[in-house]
């Protein structure tokens, strides 16, 4: 799903985000977008190779904006486990904008990825992944 976000890739993001369970099918097209916006905006430091400056970035002011439209258009609420990895990511980026960090996000981000075991058999949720 940060993969997808990182990429711009909007029809992974919301296929990921319907078998994640973040969105039901039934949402609105406005909600749709919106909810692909979000996850744009927090793939942004996944998004570019080298060194990401939080201090320069509106991650927050972008994210609580879209958050607002989510709120009025959402049908289904987030999977439980969300919440959690939501506040420690927030919880993340604000220390890295507090401390003015400039860290290679996509580098972390793709050394996770290539290095982990995805399900039974190495399989992925998105097989057409590309980095």
């Amino acid at each position: 799903m940060v993969l997808a976000c990182a990429n711009g890739d909007r029809d992974t993001v919301l296929e990921m985000s319907r078998r994640l369970g973040f969105i039901s099918g039934t949402e609105s097209e406005i909600m749709l977008e919106t909810h692909v916006q979000a996850g744009f905006v927090v793939g942004l430091p996944f998004a570019k190779p080298g060194g990401y400056d939080f201090r320069a970035s509106n991650i927050t002011q972008s994210v609580s904006n879209l958050g607002a439209t989510m709120l009025r258009h959402r049908v289904t609420p987030p999977p439980d486990e969300a919440y959690s990895l939501h506040r420690k990511l927030s919880g993340a980026f604000l220390a890295c904008i507090k401390l003015g960090a400039v860290v290679p996000c996509r580098e972390l981000l793709l050394e996770v990825y290539e290095h982990y075991q995805f399900g039974q058999g190495g399989e992925t949720l998105s097989s057409g992944m590309g980095f």
